[in-house]
């Protein structure tokens, strides 16, 4: 499964000009955690997120004599808080990767980049959406596919994400792996296995 089949897109971005107060509104509107920022040129600057737009700017407790008050600096505009080293991903690149990068990152979504350009973004909820796919969607698209590169051969049984592939005709150890790679490939397949049963062919 690719990020680009997973990823929310077009993205929802935001210019290093913008304020940040437009930038907290975008945030709140849309329901993210995070936006990527873009420069005059359409491309990727870096990302904003909920701390960056908060940081500094929740006055103080009013109780507080203003004698005792801290002083607090912060930007007005989105360039002026924007994170520039910051994780992305490719349209090309596989969603389970990306999902072990974003757990040992500590992060909750990534842009993806093309080519410099901001193509869409994958968060944690685009993932579990993908994992929530009905079994009935997910059986009629691994056939569908299989179908294509194989014929009939291979019947097709879903459980919870599960797939398991049996078929009466013998089939080799290349045959297998394309049949589970293909399998695999669907959105929302969490692994593919083949049938005990399921005779082994020549060419292994």
């Amino acid at each position: 499964m690719r990020v680009r089949e997973v990823m929310s897109a077009p993205a929802v971005v935001v210019g290093c000009g913008a304020s940040v107060k437009e930038a907290s509104q975008l945030l709140d509107e849309r329901g993210f955690t995070m936006l990527p920022v873009v420069d005059a040129g359409g491309r990727l600057a870096g990302v904003v997120d909920e701390a960056d737009v908060l940081a500094d700017r929740l006055p103080p407790d009013p109780r507080l004599p203003v004698a005792d008050r801290r002083p607090r600096t912060f930007g007005k505009l989105v360039g002026d808080v924007v994170r520039r080293d910051v994780l992305t991903t490719s349209p090309g690149d596989d969603a389970g990767d990306l999902l072990v990068v974003m757990r040992e990152a500590g992060v909750r979504s990534i842009p993806v980049v093309d080519h410099g350009t901001v193509a869409g973004v994958v968060t944690w909820r685009d993932l579990v959406h993908a994992l929530a796919r009905p079994d009935g969607d997910i059986e009629a698209d691994v056939r569908r596919r299989l179908v294509l590169r194989f014929g009939d051969r291979w019947a097709v049984r879903v459980s919870d994400g599960d797939v398991v592939l049996t078929s009466d005709q013998a089939a080799d150890v290349p045959d297998r792996s394309l049949a589970i790679r293909t399998a695999e490939s669907v959105i929302g397949t969490t692994r593919c296995t083949i049938a005990a049963g399921v005779p082994i062919g020549a060419g292994t």
